[in-house]
Protein backbone atom coordinates (compact mmCIF):
# COMPACT_ATOMS: atom_id res chain seq x y z
CA UNK A 1 0.00 0.00 0.00
CA UNK A 2 1.64 3.33 -1.00
CA UNK A 3 0.96 6.58 0.68
CA UNK A 4 -1.86 7.84 -1.42
CA UNK A 5 -3.75 4.86 -0.37
CA UNK A 6 -3.38 5.36 2.90
CA UNK A 7 -4.88 8.67 2.56
CA UNK A 8 -7.77 7.13 -0.15
CA UNK A 9 -8.61 4.95 3.07
CA UNK A 10 -8.72 7.22 5.78
CA UNK A 11 -10.68 9.14 4.15
CA UNK A 12 -13.25 6.54 2.85
CA UNK A 13 -15.91 7.04 5.41
CA UNK A 14 -17.45 10.35 7.10
CA UNK A 15 -16.42 10.13 10.88
CA UNK A 16 -16.40 11.94 14.07
CA UNK A 17 -13.16 14.35 14.75
CA UNK A 18 -10.41 14.94 16.85
CA UNK A 19 -7.46 16.89 18.15
CA UNK A 20 -4.13 14.72 18.92
CA UNK A 21 -0.22 14.22 18.45
CA UNK A 22 1.72 16.70 19.85
CA UNK A 23 5.69 17.03 19.27
CA UNK A 24 8.26 17.89 22.14
CA UNK A 25 9.22 20.90 19.99
CA UNK A 26 6.03 22.40 20.22
CA UNK A 27 5.76 22.17 24.08
CA UNK A 28 8.51 24.25 24.43
CA UNK A 29 6.65 26.96 22.30
CA UNK A 30 3.80 26.72 24.64
CA UNK A 31 6.04 26.73 28.00
CA UNK A 32 7.86 29.74 26.19
CA UNK A 33 4.24 31.28 25.82
CA UNK A 34 2.34 30.21 29.09
CA UNK A 35 5.69 31.48 30.94
CA UNK A 36 5.96 34.96 29.22
CA UNK A 37 9.73 34.72 29.75
CA UNK A 38 9.29 34.44 33.83
CA UNK A 39 11.25 31.37 35.35
CA UNK A 40 8.33 29.82 36.78
CA UNK A 41 7.02 28.38 33.63
CA UNK A 42 3.52 25.62 32.72
CA UNK A 43 4.11 23.05 29.62
CA UNK A 44 0.63 22.63 27.94
CA UNK A 45 0.02 20.12 25.40
CA UNK A 46 -0.24 21.40 21.83
CA UNK A 47 -2.46 19.82 19.31
CA UNK A 48 -0.20 18.87 16.47
CA UNK A 49 -1.94 20.34 13.76
CA UNK A 50 -2.33 24.31 15.32
CA UNK A 51 0.42 25.31 17.74
CA UNK A 52 -1.80 27.46 20.20
CA UNK A 53 -1.77 27.48 23.78
CA UNK A 54 -5.02 28.00 25.89
CA UNK A 55 -6.76 28.22 28.80
CA UNK A 56 -9.27 25.55 27.72
CA UNK A 57 -8.05 24.06 25.04
CA UNK A 58 -7.52 24.43 21.01
CA UNK A 59 -11.07 24.84 19.22
CA UNK A 60 -12.39 24.35 16.18
CA UNK A 61 -12.86 27.90 14.38
CA UNK A 62 -15.98 28.13 12.94
CA UNK A 63 -18.09 30.26 10.40
CA UNK A 64 -20.41 32.50 13.01
CA UNK A 65 -23.89 33.70 12.70
CA UNK A 66 -23.47 36.38 10.96
CA UNK A 67 -20.22 35.86 9.75
CA UNK A 68 -21.30 33.34 7.37
CA UNK A 69 -20.68 33.72 4.22
CA UNK A 70 -23.96 34.59 2.00
CA UNK A 71 -24.54 32.12 -0.44
CA UNK A 72 -26.29 33.22 -3.57
CA UNK A 73 -25.80 32.22 -7.15
CA UNK A 74 -25.50 29.03 -7.95
CA UNK A 75 -26.34 26.47 -10.40
CA UNK A 76 -25.48 27.30 -14.15
CA UNK A 77 -26.33 30.83 -16.60
CA UNK A 78 -28.00 30.82 -19.66
CA UNK A 79 -24.96 29.43 -21.40
CA UNK A 80 -24.45 26.67 -19.13
CA UNK A 81 -21.83 27.74 -17.28
CA UNK A 82 -21.45 27.68 -13.15
CA UNK A 83 -22.74 30.89 -11.39
CA UNK A 84 -20.47 31.80 -8.78
CA UNK A 85 -21.73 31.15 -5.19
CA UNK A 86 -19.78 33.53 -3.46
CA UNK A 87 -20.54 37.04 -5.14
CA UNK A 88 -17.09 37.74 -6.43
CA UNK A 89 -15.65 34.80 -6.47
CA UNK A 90 -15.35 32.56 -9.83
CA UNK A 91 -17.25 29.18 -9.87
CA UNK A 92 -16.42 26.30 -11.56
CA UNK A 93 -13.32 23.69 -10.12
CA UNK A 94 -9.89 24.81 -9.00
CA UNK A 95 -6.57 23.34 -10.12
CA UNK A 96 -4.61 23.87 -7.25
CA UNK A 97 -3.82 25.11 -3.69
CA UNK A 98 -3.18 28.54 -4.49
CA UNK A 99 -6.26 29.32 -6.29
CA UNK A 100 -7.95 27.51 -4.06
CA UNK A 101 -6.49 29.60 -1.06
CA UNK A 102 -6.92 32.50 -2.92
CA UNK A 103 -10.40 32.18 -3.79
CA UNK A 104 -10.91 31.63 0.24
CA UNK A 105 -9.53 34.72 0.85
CA UNK A 106 -11.69 36.43 -1.83
CA UNK A 107 -14.84 34.67 0.06
CA UNK A 108 -13.42 36.01 3.21
CA UNK A 109 -13.03 39.36 2.28
CA UNK A 110 -16.63 39.67 0.80
CA UNK A 111 -18.75 38.23 3.93
CA UNK A 112 -20.59 40.33 6.22
CA UNK A 113 -19.10 40.92 9.48
CA UNK A 114 -19.69 43.36 12.69
CA UNK A 115 -16.90 42.86 15.01
CA UNK A 116 -18.13 42.17 19.05
CA UNK A 117 -18.19 44.45 21.85
CA UNK A 118 -15.39 43.67 24.07
CA UNK A 119 -18.02 42.61 26.18
CA UNK A 120 -19.28 40.43 23.94
CA UNK A 121 -18.11 36.38 23.59
CA UNK A 122 -17.39 34.44 20.61
CA UNK A 123 -18.65 30.98 21.58
CA UNK A 124 -17.16 28.27 19.73
CA UNK A 125 -17.93 24.54 19.27
CA UNK A 126 -16.12 21.36 18.20
CA UNK A 127 -16.71 17.69 17.50
CA UNK A 128 -13.64 15.74 17.74
CA UNK A 129 -12.47 11.85 17.73
CA UNK A 130 -10.87 10.59 20.71
CA UNK A 131 -7.75 8.14 21.33
CA UNK A 132 -6.74 5.94 24.04
CA UNK A 133 -3.77 7.88 24.88
CA UNK A 134 -3.28 11.90 25.14
CA UNK A 135 -0.85 11.57 22.17
CA UNK A 136 -1.15 9.01 20.60
CA UNK A 137 -3.62 8.12 17.33
CA UNK A 138 -7.12 7.98 17.14
CA UNK A 139 -9.39 5.55 18.39
CA UNK A 140 -11.28 3.80 15.17
CA UNK A 141 -14.72 3.68 16.57
CA UNK A 142 -16.69 6.49 15.41
CA UNK A 143 -18.59 6.56 18.75
CA UNK A 144 -15.42 7.77 20.61
CA UNK A 145 -15.96 11.01 20.39
CA UNK A 146 -16.35 14.45 22.34
CA UNK A 147 -18.31 17.69 21.53
CA UNK A 148 -16.55 20.81 23.37
CA UNK A 149 -18.23 23.72 23.86
CA UNK A 150 -16.30 27.39 25.33
CA UNK A 151 -16.96 31.11 24.84
CA UNK A 152 -14.26 33.71 25.42
CA UNK A 153 -15.15 37.35 26.03
CA UNK A 154 -14.04 39.44 23.35
CA UNK A 155 -11.48 41.73 25.33
CA UNK A 156 -10.23 38.74 26.31
CA UNK A 157 -10.20 38.68 29.75
CA UNK A 158 -12.36 35.68 30.40
CA UNK A 159 -13.02 32.39 29.10
CA UNK A 160 -15.92 29.65 29.91
CA UNK A 161 -16.68 26.36 29.19
CA UNK A 162 -18.76 23.29 30.60
CA UNK A 163 -17.96 20.96 33.63
CA UNK A 164 -20.40 18.66 34.00
CA UNK A 165 -22.72 20.65 32.74
CA UNK A 166 -22.07 23.52 35.00
CA UNK A 167 -20.59 26.48 33.18
CA UNK A 168 -17.25 27.48 34.90
CA UNK A 169 -15.33 31.26 34.28
CA UNK A 170 -12.13 31.20 34.50
CA UNK A 171 -8.99 33.70 33.52
CA UNK A 172 -7.06 33.79 30.66
CA UNK A 173 -2.87 33.74 29.94
CA UNK A 174 -0.84 34.50 26.78
CA UNK A 175 -1.36 32.11 23.57
CA UNK A 176 0.86 31.80 20.77
CA UNK A 177 -0.67 32.23 18.31
CA UNK A 178 -2.80 34.97 19.92
CA UNK A 179 -6.27 34.08 20.60
CA UNK A 180 -8.08 36.93 22.22
CA UNK A 181 -10.22 39.05 19.31
CA UNK A 182 -8.39 42.43 19.99
CA UNK A 183 -4.95 41.08 18.99
CA UNK A 184 -6.44 39.21 16.23
CA UNK A 185 -7.82 42.31 14.91
CA UNK A 186 -4.22 43.84 15.01
CA UNK A 187 -2.72 40.91 12.99
CA UNK A 188 -0.88 42.52 10.11
CA UNK A 189 -3.87 42.22 7.41
CA UNK A 190 -0.62 41.92 4.46
CA UNK A 191 0.07 38.28 4.56
CA UNK A 192 4.25 38.79 3.49
CA UNK A 193 3.80 40.88 7.09
CA UNK A 194 2.01 37.98 8.86
CA UNK A 195 3.61 35.33 7.82
CA UNK A 196 7.07 37.23 9.25
CA UNK A 197 5.33 38.21 12.20
CA UNK A 198 4.24 34.38 12.83
CA UNK A 199 7.86 33.10 12.22
CA UNK A 200 9.13 35.80 14.61
CA UNK A 201 6.61 34.79 17.12
CA UNK A 202 7.55 30.99 17.13
CA UNK A 203 10.67 31.52 18.55
CA UNK A 204 13.40 28.60 18.66
CA UNK A 205 11.10 26.16 16.56
CA UNK A 206 11.88 27.98 13.75
CA UNK A 207 15.58 26.48 13.67
CA UNK A 208 15.68 24.74 10.31
CA UNK A 209 13.73 25.53 7.13
CA UNK A 210 11.22 23.10 7.32
CA UNK A 211 10.78 23.50 10.76
CA UNK A 212 9.90 27.12 9.87
CA UNK A 213 7.67 26.43 7.32
CA UNK A 214 5.96 23.06 9.05
CA UNK A 215 5.15 25.49 12.13
CA UNK A 216 3.81 28.33 10.68
CA UNK A 217 1.05 26.09 8.83
CA UNK A 218 0.05 24.80 12.00
CA UNK A 219 -0.07 28.04 13.54
CA UNK A 220 -2.15 29.44 10.80
CA UNK A 221 -4.11 26.60 10.44
CA UNK A 222 -5.20 27.43 14.52
CA UNK A 223 -5.72 30.76 13.76
CA UNK A 224 -8.36 29.78 11.29
CA UNK A 225 -9.77 27.29 13.76
CA UNK A 226 -10.26 28.68 16.96
CA UNK A 227 -11.19 31.72 16.64
CA UNK A 228 -14.00 34.06 14.47
CA UNK A 229 -11.85 36.20 12.27
CA UNK A 230 -12.08 40.27 11.02
CA UNK A 231 -12.73 39.39 6.78
CA UNK A 232 -9.30 40.95 6.08
CA UNK A 233 -7.43 39.24 8.71
CA UNK A 234 -8.75 35.87 7.70
CA UNK A 235 -8.01 36.50 4.11
CA UNK A 236 -4.42 37.37 4.98
CA UNK A 237 -4.17 33.96 7.14
CA UNK A 238 -5.26 32.14 3.87
CA UNK A 239 -2.91 34.06 1.55
CA UNK A 240 -0.06 33.94 4.24
CA UNK A 241 -0.55 29.74 3.63
CA UNK A 242 -0.30 29.79 0.01
CA UNK A 243 2.87 31.53 0.42
CA UNK A 244 4.25 28.38 2.61
CA UNK A 245 5.85 25.60 0.20
CA UNK A 246 4.66 22.49 -0.24
CA UNK A 247 0.65 22.76 0.37
CA UNK A 248 -1.07 20.83 -1.94
CA UNK A 249 -4.55 20.76 -3.11
CA UNK A 250 -6.38 17.26 -2.57
CA UNK A 251 -9.84 17.30 -4.25
CA UNK A 252 -13.13 14.82 -3.57
CA UNK A 253 -12.03 15.13 0.45
CA UNK A 254 -15.67 14.89 2.92
CA UNK A 255 -14.98 16.29 6.18
CA UNK A 256 -16.02 13.86 9.61
CA UNK A 257 -19.72 15.48 9.12
CA UNK A 258 -20.27 14.10 5.90
CA UNK A 259 -19.79 17.71 4.09
CA UNK A 260 -17.89 17.52 0.54
CA UNK A 261 -14.47 19.55 1.26
CA UNK A 262 -11.10 20.71 -0.59
CA UNK A 263 -8.46 19.28 0.77
CA UNK A 264 -4.99 21.93 1.58
CA UNK A 265 -2.16 19.24 3.00
CA UNK A 266 0.92 19.74 3.76
CA UNK A 267 3.48 16.73 4.99
CA UNK A 268 4.90 17.70 8.44
CA UNK A 269 8.04 16.43 9.86
CA UNK A 270 8.46 13.91 7.02
CA UNK A 271 5.50 11.64 8.16
CA UNK A 272 2.62 13.27 9.18
CA UNK A 273 0.33 14.68 6.61
CA UNK A 274 -1.93 17.95 7.63
CA UNK A 275 -5.10 19.11 5.98
CA UNK A 276 -7.40 21.91 6.32
CA UNK A 277 -10.69 21.78 4.70
CA UNK A 278 -12.96 24.05 3.24
CA UNK A 279 -15.99 23.78 1.79
CA UNK A 280 -15.87 23.49 -2.31
CA UNK A 281 -18.49 26.41 -2.89
CA UNK A 282 -18.12 28.96 -0.17
CA UNK A 283 -14.26 28.15 0.65
CA UNK A 284 -15.07 28.63 4.18
CA UNK A 285 -13.34 26.36 7.18
CA UNK A 286 -14.68 23.33 7.58
CA UNK A 287 -12.30 21.71 9.77
CA UNK A 288 -9.21 19.57 9.47
CA UNK A 289 -7.20 16.04 9.68
CA UNK A 290 -4.01 13.97 9.36
CA UNK A 291 -2.73 10.97 9.20
CA UNK A 292 0.22 9.30 9.71
CA UNK A 293 2.39 8.23 6.22
CA UNK A 294 4.59 5.82 7.83
CA UNK A 295 5.40 4.38 11.27
CA UNK A 296 6.68 7.49 13.36
CA UNK A 297 8.32 7.41 16.94
CA UNK A 298 7.79 10.97 18.46
CA UNK A 299 10.04 11.08 22.09
CA UNK A 300 8.61 14.31 24.23
CA UNK A 301 9.22 15.04 27.86
CA UNK A 302 6.14 12.72 28.73
CA UNK A 303 7.88 9.95 27.44
CA UNK A 304 7.80 8.67 23.54
CA UNK A 305 4.74 8.10 21.67
CA UNK A 306 4.45 5.45 18.62
CA UNK A 307 2.62 5.74 15.78
CA UNK A 308 1.46 2.91 12.61
CA UNK A 309 1.56 4.40 9.08
CA UNK A 310 -2.16 4.81 7.86
CA UNK A 311 -3.29 5.80 11.74
CA UNK A 312 -5.19 8.95 11.81
CA UNK A 313 -3.77 12.04 14.60
CA UNK A 314 -6.83 13.82 14.04
CA UNK A 315 -10.36 14.17 12.94
CA UNK A 316 -11.81 17.75 14.01
CA UNK A 317 -15.02 19.25 12.65
CA UNK A 318 -16.01 22.42 13.59
CA UNK A 319 -20.27 22.25 14.54
CA UNK A 320 -21.31 26.23 15.38
CA UNK A 321 -19.58 29.29 16.54
CA UNK A 322 -21.03 33.43 16.78
CA UNK A 323 -21.01 36.34 18.44
CA UNK A 324 -23.05 36.35 21.79
CA UNK A 325 -23.91 38.92 24.41
CA UNK A 326 -23.10 36.42 27.51
CA UNK A 327 -21.15 32.96 28.47
CA UNK A 328 -23.77 30.25 28.25
CA UNK A 329 -25.35 31.40 24.70
CA UNK A 330 -25.17 29.82 22.21
CA UNK A 331 -25.85 31.06 18.38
Amino acid sequence: MNDLDILRDAWAEPEAPADTSRAAARTALLERASGGGSARKKAVRLPRFGVRLAVVGALAAAVAVGVTVVQTGGGTDEHGRPRPVVPGVPAGPVANASQALERAARAAETRPFTPPRPDQWIYVEKRMRTGPHPNGSLSTDPRDTVVTREWKRADGTQVAGLEKGKLVFSGTMPTTPPSDYASLAALPTDPSALLRRIHKDMGGLGDTEEGRHSTAYAMLGAILRDNVLPPKTEAAVFRAIEQIPGVTLVKGRVDAAGRPALGLGRVAEGWLHEELLLDPATYAYLGERSVALKDHTSRGLDGNVSVKKGELQNLTVRLRAGIVDKAGQRP
